[in-house]
């Protein structure tokens, strides 16, 4: 059955309808950006870092794009709802039969596989690396999610765009004080028995990335203070003797 790929082409369609629109329009919004740190130095342990867009939490959500689709293009709310839901419950399926899914115009959906995290005796978790690649078996495989590669055409629409950059300063500059980050794990930890990512990115205001970061740092070196394990899909992190 092919209709979910005539409803993808629909959708690539309709949202060229709408870059055409806007492509004579003057631009004036800058991009906005900020630096950031790499995970790891060079290999002259230098720090590196990076610009990455910033949109301060601004996102458009399927009910925004679907009314702003209706009132800027020929495509109505009930078409709309029908596409996305076909391809919500389509798209998995032909990834699972060993297919990717192109939609031409638009990119590429793909399976993305890695290697199973297992726990250790400790009951802590780790993903075992391999240098022998025979050794890695069925067993050792799981799938880690969907993952999108934009076709050429698109990216174009937006690195085309001639709009302008505009650094800003984002919640990661902002210093974090470890005795007062050991305070709140503490207290985190004797109300319910672990600390979460997105609980340290609340209580110190700062990035997801960047919480997530001080609390690996505080899971790793000579005297670790937390330990973490996987509960679903996301890791939580507790205190060593809790």
């Amino acid at each position: 059955m092919v209709v979910w790929k005539k409803m993808a082409t629909f959708a690539v369609d309709y949202l060229n309808i709408h870059f055409n629109l806007k492509k004579n329009m003057k631009k004036v919004n800058a991009i906005l950006y900020d630096v950031f740190p790499t995970p790891n130095p060079d290999e002259n342990h230098e720090q590196l870092y990076y610009p990455r867009a910033v949109t301060y939490g601004q996102q458009m959500n399927d009910n925004e794009l679907k009314e702003y689709l209706e009132k800027n293009t020929r495509i109505n709310s009930s078409q709309f709802v029908g596409m996305i839901e076909a391809l919500v419950q389509e798209i998995p399926q032909q990834l699972l039969q060993n297919k990717s899914v192109h939609i031409r115009g638009m990119g590429t959906f793909f399976l993305k596989i890695g290697v199973r995290s297992r726990k250790d005796a400790n009951g802590h978790v780790y993903v075992q690396k391999f240098t022998d690649p025979d050794a890695i078996t069925a067993r050792d495989v799981c799938i880690e999610g969907i993952g999108f590669r934009a076709d050429p055409t698109w990216s174009r629409k937006v690195s085309k765009s001639g709009q302008h950059f505009e650094r800003v300063k984002t919640r990661h500059q902002m210093p974090v004080q470890k005795s007062k980050l050991l305070l709140y794990i503490n207290q985190m930890v004797s109300e319910k028995g672990f600390v979460t990512v997105k609980d340290v990115e609340c209580d110190q205001n700062t990035t997801n990335y960047h919480a997530r970061k001080l609390l690996e740092d505080l899971c790793n070196g000579k005297q670790p203070k937390l330990y973490k394990e996987m509960v679903g899909h996301a890791y939580i992190y507790k205190r060593f003797g809790n």
